[in-house]
C-alpha cells in the first residue's frame, strides 16, 4: 500500500460507467431538460456505497454531488494508478462543475479495500466547520486500485449563481459566514489587473465587472483569528465555455531548485507583461531569507507564512539584513514542478494580486526540494514581490 497523497485542486465533473443493456432490449431514449449550469453548494444523501460509508466515518461530513462529479471526472482522466494530480486539470475539472470552495484531493492506491487511511487524514480538517466529501474509485487490470477522496471546507453559505454570464452581465452574491469582520473580494478577469472590493455577510454585493470575454476567477477571504483564510473561490465564465482540463499522463522528474527559480523569475515577468505592467528586476539580497523560508517549508512538509524558525518570516529576516525596510508581498506555495507552482498562486486572485504588483519594482525567489523519500519530492516556492519606498535596501554591515 502506498502512502496517502494530498494536492491542492481548484475544479471538478463526472464520469459514469454503465453496464450494456441486454440483447433484444428496447432503448428508450429521454433527452434531459436543459439547465444552465450554476456555482452553489450541491448538499444531498450520499448513494449507497463508499460515499454512504465514507461520511458515515467522520462526524461533520456532508455529501456534496458536485464534488462526486468532479472526483469521477478527475480519477477517468488519470493514465495509471502512480500519477500525481495536476493542478492545472483539477482547477478546471473544479471550475467546470461550479464547486464554490477550495477542495482538497487524498489519493491512495492498494488492492480495492475501502481506504480508511485517508479518513483518518481528513478528521482535522476543517477544525469544526462543515466538510464537502466525495470519493471515486477506479481499478486497473494488474488490480491496483487507486482511490481519491475530494474534501472541501464549508466556511461560507453561498446563494446559487450563474456560471456563464452575457458580456456585461452582473452577479448577485451573496455569502454568509460566521466569521467576524468584513470579507474581502477579489476578482480576476483574463486580463487587466485583479480588483478587491469589500463584501458583507448576510448582504448580496452586486459585482458588474464582467466586460471581457473568457473566465473570471472570484475569490472571497475572511482574516480568521489573524490569518486570512479563504471562504470561496470559483469562476464564471463571460461569453466562453470553459478549457478543456485535458488528462493526467504520467510523473515528473525531480525538479532542480536552482532551475525552478530561473523558470519562475521567466514566468513572473512573462505574467506582468503579458498584463500591461512592466517587468520586475532580481533582488538578489533577499533570495537567501526567501531560500531559508522555502527549506524550513520543505522540512516540516507545510505551506505557510510563517514556520518554526522564522518568528516574524521572510519580512523580518530581510529587515535584519538590509536597510532602509522594503514592503513585502508575499506568495508561498508546495507543487511537483515550477509551472505546477505558478499556476497554483495564479489560479487564486488574491494571490495573483500580489504577482501582479503595480508599484513593486524587485523580486526575490526562493526554492527548496523537498526531503522525501519513496515517493516524489516537491519544490516549496516563497515568492517575495518587493516595493522600496526609501530607496534600494543595502546590506547591513557589521
Amino acid at each position: 500500500m502506498r502512502g496517502a497523497r494530498w494536492a491542492l485542486a481548484l475544479a471538478l465533473v463526472a464520469l459514469s460507467c454503465r453496464g450494456g443493456l441486454p440483447k433484444g432490449e428496447p432503448v428508450l431514449a429521454q433527452a434531459a431538460a436543459p439547465r444552465a449550469p450554476e456555482v452553489r453548494y450541491r448538499p444531498g444523501t450520499p448513494p449507497p456505497g463508499p460515499d454512504a460509508q465514507l461520511v458515515a466515518l467522520l462526524p461533520t461530513a456532508r455529501y456534496d454531488a458536485g464534488l462526486d462529479r468532479a472526483a469521477d471526472e478527475i480519477v477517468g482522466r488519470i493514465a495509471r494508478p502512480d500519477v500525481h494530480l495536476d493542478p492545472r486539470v483539477t482547477s478546471r475539472v473544479l471550475a467546470q462543475v461550479g464547486y464554490p470552495a477550495q477542495a482538497r484531493l487524498l489519493t491512495l492506491v492498494n488492492a480495492g479495500a475501502f481506504p480508511e487511511v485517508l479518513v483518518d487524514d481528513l478528521m482535522n480538517l476543517g477544525d469544526g466547520d462543515p466538510l464537502d466529501v466525495a470519493i471515486a474509485q477506479r481499478c486497473w487490470g494488474d488490480g491496483q486500485c487507486l482511490w481519491l477522496v475530494a474534501a472541501g471546507v464549508g466556511r461560507a453559505s453561498l446563494d446559487p449563481l450563474p456560471r456563464d454570464l452575457p458580456i456585461d452581465g452582473t452577479l448577485g452574491l451573496r455569502v454568509d459566514t460566521d466569521r467576524v469582520g468584513a470579507l474581502r473580494l477579489f476578482l480576476a478577469p483574463p486580463d487587466g489587473p485583479v480588483e478587491e472590493m469589500n463584501l458583507s455577510s448576510g448582504t448580496t454585493r452586486w459585482v458588474d465587472r464582467f466586460h471581457a470575454p473568457g473566465e473570471h476567477r472570484l475569490e472571497v477571504v475572511a482574516d480568521h483569528r489573524g490569518v486570512a483564510q479563504v471562504l470561496l473561490l470559483f469562476s464564471v465564465f463571460v461569453e466562453a465555455a470553459p478549457p478543456e482540463a485535458g488528462r493526467m499522463v504520467g510523473g515528473l522528474p525531480a525538479p532542480h531548485p536552482t532551475e525552478a527559480e530561473e523558470a519562475l523569475y521567466a514566468r513572473l515577468n512573462a505574467l506582468r507583461q503579458e498584463r500591461g505592467l512592466p517587468a520586475v528586476r532580481r533582488f538578489p539580497l533577499f533570495e537567501s531569507p526567501a531560500r531559508e523560508h522555502s527549506a524550513l517549508m520543505a522540512a516540516e512538509g507545510r505551506v505557510a507564512h510563517k514556520v518554526a524558525g522564522q518568528a516574524g518570516g521572510v519580512p523580518e529576516a530581510a529587515t535584519n539584513l538590509a536597510l532602509p525596510r522594503a514592503r513585502f508581498h508575499e506568495n508561498v506555495a508546495a507543487a511537483y514542478s515550477a509551472v505546477e507552482a505558478a499556476h497554483l498562486v495564479e489560479d487564486s486572485p488574491g494571490h495573483l494580486r500580489n504577482l501582479l504588483c503595480p508599484t513593486c519594482t524587485h523580486a526575490s525567489i526562493g526554492v527548496a526540494l523537498e526531503p522525501a523519500l519513496g515517493r516524489q519530492p516537491r519544490l516549496f516556492v516563497t515568492w517575495e514581490l518587493l516595493e522600496f519606498p526609501e530607496g534600494e535596501p543595502q546590506r547591513i554591515l557589521r
